[in-house]
């Protein structure tokens, strides 16, 4: 698993429940070290010994776990790069959605090892779609249900999201339905001044 995710659940879990969490999930995970460097990568099984743990500890599953990590993502400043990939993809919910198309070569231009989804978006009427997203690693669906929701909440969009899973041959492949409910995720969002 690439640092940077790693780097990311760190993160998650010392800014939400505190150092000392953190630290207690390093040690139930046998981690030989406290800090993941966000440019390293790590063998896949660091990353599950390290959701079970601190699953094991805060009594959560893994698929609450990771969709609490999707909404940390958009939500909280460590990850403001992540973020900004995301808001270049138009300004409001619909325009962030057809983005999503496009994800896997921007992110892939500026980390190329990094695990992101292959995704596609179908459109079913201006307000229904279906949103099908292909992990290289499996069981991460969770994550990006979380970050859909964060999303809609960014843009002021009422939604409902609907996931399930499919588990393919060599991928997973996540399905997520998604209504819209209001007329607001279809609006312009209003740009943001910078002031030099």
């Amino acid at each position: 698993m690439h640092g940077i995710i790693n780097r990311g659940l760190q993160c998650y879990i010392r800014d939400i429940h505190g150092v000392d969490m953190w630290e207690e999930t390093c040690e139930q995970a046998k981690l030989p070290f406290y800090n993941f460097e966000s440019m390293l990568s790590y063998d896949d099984a660091t990353t599950e010994d390290l959701l079970s743990s601190f699953g094991g500890l805060i009594k959560r599953s893994r698929d609450d776990i990771l969709e609490d990590f999707g909404t940390y993502i958009v939500s909280e400043q460590a990850l403001t790069a992540a973020r900004r990939l995301l808001k270049f993809g138009g300004g409001n919910y619909v325009e962030f959605l057809y983005s999503l198309n496009f994800v896997y070569e921007r992110a892939k231009l500026a980390v190329p090892d990094l695990d992101i989804p292959t995704m596609e978006l179908v459109p079913h009427g201006a307000h229904h779609f279906t949103l099908r997203a292909r992990f290289q690693k499996r069981g991460f669906g969770a994550t990006l249900l979380g970050l859909l929701r964060a999303m809609a909440d960014d843009y002021n969009a009422l939604v409902t999201i609907t996931h399930t899973r499919s588990v393919l041959r060599h991928v997973d492949e996540d399905i997520f339905k998604i209504v819209l409910h209001d007329k607001t995720g279809l609006q312009q969002v209003p740009p943001v001044l910078v002031h030099h």
